[in-house]
């Protein structure tokens, strides 16, 4: 350790943390954005110990402010806090006709993007 960074340290035990993504974890497959006029929702695939089960929820305005600020980084944070916490977005869940026409749109795209 050079001599500068030892009289920064100043006897304190200081490291650098590198954390590497899990494989698959920074591809957005888990989720998906679907904006249907000025409403912005995410549909989250869950995965809950032996479970996968889907949520979707309707940005709030300050959701909105954070994703239009911080873009992909945000909603891929939200994911991840739906797919922890689901139970706590329970009142926040969509309609199952909301949901239902959501998961069409997606298995579109899909099939299209797949061709």
């Amino acid at each position: 350790m050079g001599q500068n960074v030892a009289s920064l340290l100043r006897g304190r035990t200081l490291k650098l943390v590198v954390r590497t993504p899990a494989p698959g974890l920074l591809q957005y497959q888990f989720w998906h954005l679907l904006v249907d006029g000025s409403a912005h929702y995410l549909y989250v695939n869950c995965e809950q110990s032996a479970a996968s089960f889907p949520i979707m929820v309707q940005l709030t305005p300050e959701e909105y402010v954070e994703y239009h600020a911080l873009g992909w980084t945000f909603l891929q944070y939200m994911a991840e806090k739906i797919n922890h916490w689901a139970s706590s977005y329970s009142n926040r869940w969509v309609s199952n006709e909301l949901q239902a026409a959501a998961e069409a749109v997606i298995a579109d795209a899909t099939a299209r993007r797949d061709k």
